[in-house]
């Protein structure tokens, strides 16, 4: 990462480079007026995740509004993590059994802290929601490393603890950008 932390700046393998423009379609692109989700729906299904992340989305404050959230990470195979959080007895807590989702949750929080990756309390490696893909539910929950609005932050997990986690996960492709679920429009800030 470069000494500045300027968003125009920021250099990562997972960015477009400094410089860089691309013409986005809504919601990723900033549009007046902003776009309901029945107007995107369709597009967001069919639409692919962003192997590296164009600029604009990008959050500075020298506009007034901040771009949707996008999740650095996977989507998450819960298949292998229900299998993972019951060979680890990570199905039950507190004497109760616990329900598929917090079994998964648990499982990547368990997997995160084996790779040395920050977990949760500092907002990286969790377990979230995207809007991108077919609305199959199962399929859209992602493992996400960070986001595009920790891009500042000096203790992103090096590329060694993303191959880490991407082994632990039992994945083969490399990481890309999701929309989030809930922050998925340009707003003010």
């Amino acid at each position: 990462m470069s000494s500045k932390y300027s968003s125009l700046t920021i250099d990562l393998p997972s960015l477009d480079p400094p410089g860089t423009k691309r013409k986005l379609h809504r919601p990723f692109a900033l549009t007046n007026p902003r776009p309901r989700y029945d107007q995107v729906a369709g597009y967001l299904r069919a639409a692919e995740p962003f192997d590296v992340l164009p600029r604009t989305l990008i959050p500075t404050r020298r506009i007034t509004f901040k771009p949707p959230i996008m999740h650095y990470g996977w989507m998450a195979p819960q298949d292998f993590l229900l299998d993972y959080a019951r060979s680890h007895k990570l199905t039950r807590q507190w004497g109760r059994k616990l329900i598929d989702a917090e079994c998964i949750i648990r499982a990547v929080e368990t997997i995160g802290k084996k790779c040395r990756g920050k977990v949760d309390d500092d907002g990286l490696v969790s377990l979230q929601i995207t809007l991108i893909g077919p609305d199959r539910e199962r399929e859209k929950a992602v493992i996400s490393i960070y986001t595009n609005f920790d891009l500042n932050r000096r203790n992103l997990p090096s590329e060694d603890t993303i191959e880490r986690l991407r082994q632990a996960f039992g994945l083969e492709e490399p990481p890309k950008w999701y929309l989030d679920r809930f922050s998925w429009r340009w707003s003010y800030w």
